[in-house]
């Protein structure tokens, strides 16, 4: 254990040791401008690109890497991940998922799994002396339509905001953007791939709404879709990126006409549609699978691949070649963290797809570093090799503009100047177990009276969460005003099993964990009639492992200690010091409501 500790405490530290200066000697410098790759120097300094020559002058002190025989290329993009995903099925783990992109050269991500209360809190986490190494993030605040794509989960308002109209489009923009996000991801298209019911699409003046408060903010705006008309609604709202990819029908003049019009990029995630019964790995790919992957991959592989599959994939790679000869911008993206889409090494396997469909390895590396950037409204900062640049990296063992095969051996990356610990990282990555994380000691008081700003004691915003399904359950939040208390109105849904969750984060975004050890339990006070569950949301665990304990509400104050907390999963641990929520949790029947009044919520000791 005292190894561990140690292991991980260095491993933490290693940001926080500067390298104000290195000089990157006689390697291929391929810029990511397209330009044939030169050899040269590069010096690098406080995290900027310097100078870029022959045979730079070393300053004094300055550390000497040699390049010699190898290729430096600017840090690949994958633009469409979602972090909090494993690809595989285990628990979230952002320090691993971060691991595993700078292990494949990725240095810049859009990260899509978050809402607006993480983003702070992830920052800080993934900055520089903030505990673990990561690619730069661009983290986004989630847009759909009622009904659409991204409300299904059951995951609330609050992870994935919702307008019909370009009303309730600029009413919701600012609060979005009140977070601060990189970037706004709209689920614009409800084509559900004609295997499964459409859901709600947006329509385009609700979409170019959403547009012109981000641009006037200065922020991207990329959508989900995946059909040719939403392609043209959205293109002709002004997005700056059309995401995942048309895979209903073959691209026409009218949209690329619209694209060109508007700016509209091209980010496909070709790798996620990709059939998987089919698909095969290079050796040094599957060499670089984690446990969980393997795993998974020997239950993927086999089947037959379903005709509305194997039609999506043709006209996917054939937009591609099309899109191409008309030089629409093309960018990379994987979908990574869905099944089979693994974190950092899919970006790879993304830009290898573009060589085999009409792109050479030089325009496929362009794609991933100066058009990627380009598209995020990042060229002016970085993307490419070249003086003033943020010194974003990658040594490769080979010439990949050559033979894109040769992207698979990243030497050593630099992200903003610091060279990762690639060793450290793949046993970040590799290690069983969740990754060590800093928890707050929890001091008592959890929410003893809303706020104004509707806040709990602990800065964290109270939400919703639901059953899954377009027909989910809804939950209305209803503060009683001067009394301490919230009423909770469920309106339940067409499930078999309907609940609605309230959702008390112990930490602001539930990111950062809570340390409950000093308690024994939880106490609150509560009114109504209804079966009704407290579940602890914790670190490391599914969530249906989560430990949870039934109460009645008839009494006015109930204690819930925590030794009768109980796991579906017998072989799960309650650690105190790894939560995260606290749920109450309301069920009914199908079509039917349910109602809890809440006073104050506390853990207590006896």
């Amino acid at each position: 254990m005292k190894l561990w500790f140690a292991a991980a405490f260095a491993l933490a530290a290693a940001p926080l040791a500067a390298q104000d200066r290195v000089v990157i000697q006689g390697a291929r410098v391929f810029d990511g401008t397209g330009a044939r790759a030169k050899v040269a120097d590069v010096l690098v300094e406080d995290g900027r690109i310097a100078a870029v020559g022959p045979s730079l002058a070393v300053p004094a002190g300055a550390t000497r890497v040699d390049g010699r025989g190898r290729t430096l290329i600017p840090g690949l993009h994958d633009l469409h991940t979602h972090t909090r995903a494993t690809a595989y099925g285990g628990s979230d783990d952002l320090p691993k998922a971060w691991a595993a992109y700078l292990l494949a050269g990725v240095t810049s991500i859009n990260d899509f799994s978050v809402s607006g209360e993480m983003i702070a809190p992830i920052r800080a986490l993934a900055a520089p002396g903030g505990g673990f190494w990561a690619p730069n993030l661009a983290q986004a605040v989630r847009f759909g339509v009622p009904g659409g794509h991204g409300t299904e989960y059951g995951w609330g308002h609050f992870f994935t905001m919702q307008a019909a109209t370009p009303r309730a489009a600029h009413a919701l923009t600012p609060l979005a953007l009140s977070y601060d996000p990189d970037v706004l991801k709209v689920f614009a298209d409800g084509w559900r791939y004609g295997r499964d019911g459409d859901l709600m699409s947006m329509n385009r003046p609700t979409l170019a709404a959403i547009v012109a408060d981000a641009h006037k903010a200065g922020k991207p705006v990329v959508t989900h879709t995946v059909t040719l008309e939403g392609a043209k609604v959205a293109a002709a709202a002004g997005v700056d990126a059309l995401g995942h990819g048309i895979g209903d029908a073959l691209v026409d003049d009218e949209l690329i006409d619209l694209m060109r019009r508007n700016g509209t990029a091209y980010v496909p995630t070709l790798v996620v549609y990709e059939p998987q019964e089919t698909r095969s790995f290079a050796a040094v790919e599957a060499q670089d699978l984690n446990a969980g992957e393997r795993a998974r991959e020997a239950r993927a592989q086999g089947g037959v691949v379903e005709a509305y599959d194997a039609k999506r994939w043709a006209i996917m790679r054939e937009n591609i070649r099309r899109l191409r000869k008309k030089r629409i911008l093309i960018g990379i993206g994987t979908d990574a963290g869905i099944g089979g889409v693994y974190h950092g090494q899919s970006a790879v396997r993304e830009t290898i797809w573009l060589t085999r469909l009409g792109f050479t390895p030089a325009e496929a590396l362009v794609a991933a570093t100066s058009t990627s950037a380009a598209i995020m409204h990042g060229e002016g900062g970085h993307g490419t090799i070249a003086p003033g640049k943020r010194a974003d990296l990658v040594l490769v063992n080979g010439a990949p503009d050559k033979r894109i095969d040769d992207l698979w051996n990243v030497e050593r990356v630099w992200v903003a100047g610091r060279e990762a610990p690639l060793a450290e990282l793949r046993a970040l990555r590799d290690r069983a177990g969740s990754t060590l994380l800093t928890a707050v000691v929890m001091t008592g008081p959890i929410l003893t009276q809303l706020r104004p700003d509707g806040r709990s004691d602990l800065d964290t915003l109270p939400v919703a969460t639901t059953d899954s399904g377009i027909d989910h359950s809804h939950l209305h939040v209803i503060p009683v005003e001067g009394h301490g208390r919230t009423f909770l109105a469920a309106q339940m849904g067409a499930a078999p099993r309907p609940f609605v969750q309230w959702v008390l984060p112990l930490t602001r975004g539930a990111v950062t964990l809570a340390d409950a050890r000093a308690f024994d339990g939880v106490e609150m006070t509560v009114r109504g009639t209804g079966d009704y569950r407290l579940i602890l949301e914790s670190y490391g665990l599914d969530g249906g492992d989560w430990f949870a304990a039934p109460f009645s509400a008839t009494s006015g104050t109930v204690r819930l200690p925590f030794k009768t907390f109980a796991s579906r999963n017998a072989d799960a641990a309650l650690d105190l010091a790894r939560l995260r929520a606290l749920r109450v949790e309301l069920t009914g029947e199908t079509g039917g409501t349910a109602s809890l009044e809440v006073g104050p919520v506390r853990f207590y000791r006896d």
